[in-house]
């Protein structure tokens, strides 16, 4: 006979099958933090500490890459609308986290379910008034106004593309469509644009959607490109759709038909997330980067792979150079642009000792800038010991893939 659990039980479930296992420990625990799933989130207005749960694990639909795909072994567990804001209003209260971010499964079908994520998010701003960072995803196939109720109540909204090949979802997620996930992520953007604020809204003068809308794809679900993937999300972000993507590596979940595939390497993640940011914040045009295949290099992080490829660029002048060619500097980021903006007329001299003062990495920039036409360092990429694409790619098995909930 099946034992009915508390509520208290449904919360740890739901929130740590809601954690990312990498994000490790900040606040005293292991994998998804006990007895809160809070994650740090740093923006523009500070950090904010997130608690991040599901409302339901149960779906109805059948993603071969999901854990929570219908049909796989797996308890199912969902906690009421009304129950769930209060639970995170008490955590609100003793400070354990100052921001919400909320997540579903599709249970029954996807206008159920966003009602119910409807619903949890008109009892925090209406019912409870709280006035605080809130996060919340919508589901596939959810009708378009549902997706304008939830823009115009929540900080940021989300909507998971997973790919940018139809084809591939149609093998795999049958029940999603690019195109209509692209109008719902237009629409949310639209809707915050031109909408007013709603009435009661405890969020005085705050913009609507003011930390923007997100998408994420899973990044070797299939055999699409690195250089594909960076531009359908940069022409997502250009268009203002988007305010920044995610990407998933794929990890093979136990209980899915593609439980035996190997695993994508963290490794691509973190270098498609270091090009899009040099696309978004650098100045770079995705085609500018240096591909492999198709496939961003492993061995260096992709800024450093473009000024190896452009030696005749260096070294840098850095009394004349301009605030583009210092952004294109291995090693200088835009805090270190301006600090030499703002110093550069007062140097009687400059070596890399100064260089070090100016950010963490700065000392990387040596062998590519100059100071009144001395080079400072010889630089020498180092090659790595083992080359990244040569590592055998572990054959693990997940319960959980994190990027399921970003």
């Amino acid at each position: 006979m099946a034992v009915e659990l508390t509520t208290e039980e449904k919360v740890a479930i739901l929130m740590r099958q809601a954690s990312d296992d990498r994000e490790g420990d900040r606040f005293g625990a292991a994998g998804g933090l006990n007895p809160l799933n809070i994650r740090t989130l740093f923006h523009g207005g500070g950090p904010t500490r997130i608690f991040r749960i599901l409302l339901s694990n149960a779906c109805a639909f059948s993603c071969s890459y999901c854990p929570m795909r219908s049909g796989n072994d797996l308890a199912r567990h969902a906690i009421a609308p009304e129950k769930l804001a209060s639970i995170f209003m008490e955590a609100y209260r003793r400070g354990w986290a100052s921001g919400l971010f909320v997540t579903s499964g599709i249970p029954k079908n996807p206008v159920w379910a966003m009602d119910r994520m409807i619903a949890l998010v008109e009892q925090l701003r209406f019912g409870l008034r709280y006035a605080g960072y809130l996060h919340a995803k919508a589901v596939a196939g959810c009708e378009p106004a549902q997706v304008e109720r939830l823009a115009v109540l929540v900080d940021r909204l989300s909507y998971n593309l997973e790919s940018t090949c139809q084809r591939t979802l149609d093998t795999h997620a049958p029940d999603k469509s690019i195109a209509a996930g692209v109008k719902l992520l237009r629409r949310a953007r639209r809707v915050a644009r031109e909408a007013r604020p709603v009435p009661g809204d405890p969020r005085a003068g705050r913009p609507l959607l003011s930390s923007g809308v997100t998408t994420q794809i899973v990044v070797g679900l299939d055999d699409t490109s690195d250089r594909d993937i960076l531009h359908a999300t940069s022409t997502l972000w250009r268009e203002r759709t988007i305010h920044h993507p995610h990407f998933a590596a794929f990890r093979p979940i136990r209980g899915t038909p593609l439980e035996d595939r190997a695993e994508t390497p963290a490794l691509r993640e973190h270098r498609l997330y270091e090009a899009d940011h040099l696309v978004r914040r650098y100045g770079f045009a995705e085609d500018e980067l240096v591909f492999e295949n198709g496939l961003l290099p492993l061995a260096h992080d992709p800024k450093l792979a473009w000024a190896l490829a452009h030696p005749e660029r260096f070294p840098l002048e850095l009394t004349t150079a301009s605030r583009e060619e210092l952004l294109r500097v291995p090693g200088i980021g835009r805090i270190a642009v301006e600090k030499i903006l703002a110093g550069r007329r007062a140097w009687t001299s400059f070596t890399t000792r100064e260089l070090g003062t100016l950010g963490p990495l700065a000392r990387r920039a040596a062998g590519f800038v100059a100071f009144l036409g001395r080079r400072l360092s010889i630089f020498k990429a180092e090659t790595p010991l083992f080359a990244p694409e040569a590592i055998p790619v572990p054959r693990n098995v997940y319960s959980i893939s994190p990027g399921t909930f970003r």
